[in-house]
């Protein structure tokens, strides 16, 4: 465990007090034990549970595994708890199991593609088998499945949901006890416009969750980039320059958002924009329209300007003010901030010195010097996410969110 020092604002005291937070490290087995724990409590009698000691085998082989390179690539791939092939809409079984170990599960590793297709292992003669590659869908309950996210990054989900991480020692949990920060939720408050028009069900306004969705997929091409958010009635932004002003098509997102909800009712539009339908009479599911599939290539489309230079630039109604911009050096104020854990209720203060690179400290620079509301998120190629807003209350940081775990 190490101690990474910070200053916190003490109430009783009106003045800064060095507080220390604890970098919790854990082996893969440490991990394991806490995954059992922790699913418990979330168990569906539908999906099942490795016991401890399975599931600990089968995390520190798929562990090892993350480490191996094929044909000087690192592997990703994902490894599915399915003790039985009744339950799933598509398995090419191997006829002769073979066993779980990192060289297998790292042989098979092509053969698997980003949430589509896994590894299917079950126990199987007192020992953890490889046995079939399992197709997922959406009329199939998705199993416990270890995704594995880059070398020594595995993330368990568990009934569709992200339940834990293991980042090269760090342990993240989601769900149950462990809350996590809303970027969705932070976004919304940010700006008058969107706490005025959010969800009274989730707290979240529409256009905040697209953001949020676009960012999540920047994450996923793993270039980096950020994104930039303003007030649509502010007539430009302050200290940046636009390299690639947008006039046609500027407006494309927001038409095709406001065509994704239209005539929806206002608790079921949220499911909309993710692409969810309730099961029909006759047990179907329809995955998405034409209208969500618009609305699809309109997200990807903004989140792929984020790989040239700089950031995205988009005001609160979805219009697309730029690309490549520029947040300009200059006079910067030295204004301290609250960094916020999204896993704790950890909360100190920093300041632009405590980032490296250059990414993270033109986001919060852009907040900074605007006059008003304003919102910067961060994708690192490393895979973390963190949000910075200003509002009338100051400057906040949110994360970093390791590899998006939690970004929701």
């Amino acid at each position: 465990m190490q101690d990474v020092g910070a200053e916190r604002w003490g109430e009783t005291t009106g003045c800064y007090r060095r507080v220390v937070k604890h970098e919790r490290l854990g082996s893969p087995q440490q991990f394991a034990a806490e995954v059992a724990a922790h699913l418990v409590a979330l168990a569906e009698p539908q999906l099942p549970i490795p016991g401890e000691a399975d599931l600990c085998t089968l995390i520190e082989a798929t562990f090892y595994a993350s480490l191996y390179e094929e044909e000087a690539r690192r592997v990703a791939f994902n490894v599915a708890w399915q003790p039985a092939a009744h339950d799933c809409a598509s398995v090419v079984a191997i006829t002769a199991p073979v066993a779980a170990t990192p060289k297998n599960l790292a042989k098979l590793a092509p053969a698997t593609r980003r949430e589509a297709t896994s590894i299917a292992v079950r126990a199987e003669g007192g020992k953890l088998v490889a046995w079939a590659l399992l197709e997922h869908t959406a009329t199939a309950p998705p199993p416990l499945t270890i995704r594995v996210l880059g070398a020594g990054v595995l993330r368990i989900d568990y009934a569709g949901s992200a339940r834990a991480l293991y980042a090269r020692g760090e342990i993240r949990l989601v769900g149950g006890a462990h809350a996590v920060k809303s970027p969705a939720r932070y976004l919304t408050r940010a700006f008058a416009a969107w706490s005025a028009a959010e969800e009274p069900a989730t707290g979240i306004d529409l256009r905040a969750a697209v953001v949020k969705r676009i960012a999540a997929r920047v994450l996923d091409h793993g270039h980096g980039g950020m994104i930039l958010v303003m007030p649509a009635e502010v007539a430009a932004p302050v200290g940046v320059r636009v390299h690639y002003p947008v006039g046609d098509g500027g407006s494309v997102l927001a038409r095709r958002f406001a065509a994704v909800i239209r005539d929806v009712v206002p608790g079921e539009r949220l499911a909309r924009l993710q692409g969810s339908h309730p099961r029909g009479s006759d047990g179907s599911v329809v995955v998405r329209d034409e209208a969500q599939i618009a609305f699809a290539e309109a997200i990807e489309l903004v989140a792929r300007l984020t790989a040239i230079d700089n950031a995205v630039l988009l005001d609160t109604e979805l219009r697309l003010r730029g690309f490549g911009v520029q947040v300009l050096e200059g006079d910067t104020p030295q204004t301290p901030f609250e960094h916020a854990d999204p896993y704790s209720e950890d909360a100190h203060v920093d300041d632009l010195a405590t980032f490296k690179g250059t990414r993270h400290p033109a986001g919060v620079i852009f907040c900074m010097r605007q006059e008003r509301e304003a919102a910067a998120i961060i994708a690192s190629q490393d895979g973390d996410i963190s949000l910075a807003i200003k509002t009338a209350r100051g400057l906040q940081v949110v994360g970093s969110y390791e590899h998006g775990f939690g970004w929701k």
